[in-house]
Protein backbone atom coordinates (compact mmCIF):
# COMPACT_ATOMS: atom_id res chain seq x y z
CA UNK A 1 0.00 0.00 0.00
CA UNK A 2 2.91 2.17 0.59
CA UNK A 3 3.80 1.83 -3.27
CA UNK A 4 0.73 3.18 -4.00
CA UNK A 5 0.43 6.22 -1.99
CA UNK A 6 4.26 6.78 -3.12
CA UNK A 7 3.31 6.44 -6.81
CA UNK A 8 0.39 8.73 -5.82
CA UNK A 9 2.05 11.37 -4.35
CA UNK A 10 4.87 11.69 -7.26
CA UNK A 11 1.71 11.63 -9.82
CA UNK A 12 0.03 14.41 -7.69
CA UNK A 13 3.13 16.89 -7.80
CA UNK A 14 3.29 15.48 -11.14
CA UNK A 15 0.31 16.98 -12.04
CA UNK A 16 0.75 20.18 -9.80
CA UNK A 17 3.59 20.95 -11.88
CA UNK A 18 1.71 20.80 -15.15
CA UNK A 19 -0.91 22.87 -13.76
CA UNK A 20 1.68 25.71 -13.27
CA UNK A 21 2.06 25.48 -16.61
CA UNK A 22 0.24 26.39 -19.60
CA UNK A 23 -0.73 25.91 -23.14
CA UNK A 24 0.74 28.72 -25.16
CA UNK A 25 0.07 29.25 -28.55
CA UNK A 26 3.41 29.42 -29.35
CA UNK A 27 6.67 27.53 -27.61
CA UNK A 28 9.16 29.88 -26.33
CA UNK A 29 12.54 29.19 -26.06
CA UNK A 30 12.81 29.94 -22.33
CA UNK A 31 10.14 27.70 -21.53
CA UNK A 32 11.58 25.00 -24.17
CA UNK A 33 14.77 25.43 -21.29
CA UNK A 34 12.79 25.04 -18.41
CA UNK A 35 11.22 22.20 -19.38
CA UNK A 36 7.83 23.52 -18.76
CA UNK A 37 5.19 20.89 -20.71
CA UNK A 38 3.76 22.90 -23.62
CA UNK A 39 2.21 22.07 -26.90
CA UNK A 40 2.16 24.32 -29.63
CA UNK A 41 -0.88 25.40 -31.51
CA UNK A 42 -1.22 26.15 -34.82
CA UNK A 43 -4.10 28.53 -36.32
CA UNK A 44 -2.42 30.08 -39.62
CA UNK A 45 -4.99 27.87 -41.50
CA UNK A 46 -7.97 29.55 -39.74
CA UNK A 47 -10.01 32.97 -39.91
CA UNK A 48 -10.25 33.60 -36.44
CA UNK A 49 -12.48 37.03 -36.72
CA UNK A 50 -15.21 34.57 -37.60
CA UNK A 51 -17.50 32.19 -35.14
CA UNK A 52 -16.44 29.54 -36.87
CA UNK A 53 -12.85 29.70 -37.46
CA UNK A 54 -12.43 30.65 -33.54
CA UNK A 55 -14.73 27.57 -32.39
CA UNK A 56 -12.30 25.38 -34.02
CA UNK A 57 -9.52 27.22 -32.16
CA UNK A 58 -10.84 27.39 -29.31
CA UNK A 59 -11.34 23.19 -29.86
CA UNK A 60 -8.24 22.79 -30.68
CA UNK A 61 -6.71 24.84 -26.99
CA UNK A 62 -9.36 22.66 -25.34
CA UNK A 63 -7.58 19.39 -26.81
CA UNK A 64 -3.65 20.67 -26.63
CA UNK A 65 -4.70 21.64 -22.93
CA UNK A 66 -6.37 18.18 -22.11
CA UNK A 67 -2.54 16.44 -23.93
CA UNK A 68 -0.51 18.61 -21.78
CA UNK A 69 -2.10 18.28 -18.15
CA UNK A 70 -3.83 14.59 -18.64
CA UNK A 71 -6.78 12.21 -17.70
CA UNK A 72 -9.04 14.25 -15.92
CA UNK A 73 -11.21 11.09 -15.56
CA UNK A 74 -9.09 9.78 -12.97
CA UNK A 75 -10.65 7.45 -10.43
CA UNK A 76 -8.93 9.73 -7.25
CA UNK A 77 -10.81 13.43 -6.65
CA UNK A 78 -7.70 14.60 -6.03
CA UNK A 79 -5.97 14.38 -9.26
CA UNK A 80 -9.13 14.13 -11.04
CA UNK A 81 -9.84 18.19 -9.54
CA UNK A 82 -6.21 19.20 -10.09
CA UNK A 83 -5.82 17.94 -13.94
CA UNK A 84 -9.48 19.95 -14.41
CA UNK A 85 -7.79 22.94 -12.58
CA UNK A 86 -5.16 22.52 -15.20
CA UNK A 87 -6.76 22.08 -18.44
CA UNK A 88 -9.33 25.20 -17.38
CA UNK A 89 -6.32 27.74 -16.56
CA UNK A 90 -4.46 26.24 -19.78
CA UNK A 91 -7.19 26.94 -22.22
CA UNK A 92 -7.69 30.52 -19.67
CA UNK A 93 -4.07 31.92 -20.15
CA UNK A 94 -3.88 30.46 -24.13
CA UNK A 95 -7.35 32.32 -25.17
CA UNK A 96 -5.85 35.34 -23.34
CA UNK A 97 -2.40 35.54 -25.23
CA UNK A 98 -4.35 35.34 -28.47
CA UNK A 99 -6.55 38.20 -27.97
CA UNK A 100 -9.11 37.94 -30.47
CA UNK A 101 -12.62 39.23 -29.61
CA UNK A 102 -14.07 35.84 -31.12
CA UNK A 103 -11.90 33.60 -29.74
CA UNK A 104 -12.84 35.38 -26.35
CA UNK A 105 -16.66 35.44 -27.21
CA UNK A 106 -16.51 31.16 -27.88
CA UNK A 107 -14.58 31.21 -24.64
CA UNK A 108 -17.42 32.84 -22.44
CA UNK A 109 -19.92 30.95 -24.02
CA UNK A 110 -18.08 27.95 -23.43
CA UNK A 111 -17.23 28.41 -19.43
CA UNK A 112 -20.95 29.63 -18.96
CA UNK A 113 -21.05 30.62 -15.16
CA UNK A 114 -18.68 27.81 -14.10
CA UNK A 115 -15.60 30.40 -14.49
CA UNK A 116 -15.05 34.29 -14.55
CA UNK A 117 -15.87 35.53 -18.49
CA UNK A 118 -12.55 37.29 -19.84
CA UNK A 119 -13.34 41.17 -20.98
CA UNK A 120 -10.95 42.53 -23.43
CA UNK A 121 -9.78 46.09 -22.52
CA UNK A 122 -11.09 48.32 -24.61
CA UNK A 123 -8.71 51.02 -26.37
CA UNK A 124 -9.50 54.59 -25.96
Amino acid sequence: MKTITRNSRNFLAAVAAVCLASVTISAHADEAANGVPTHTVRYSDLDINTRAGATVLYARIRIAAQQVCGDADSQQLVVSAAVRACVNRAIYTSVRSVNSPKLMSVYNSQVGSTQQPINLASER
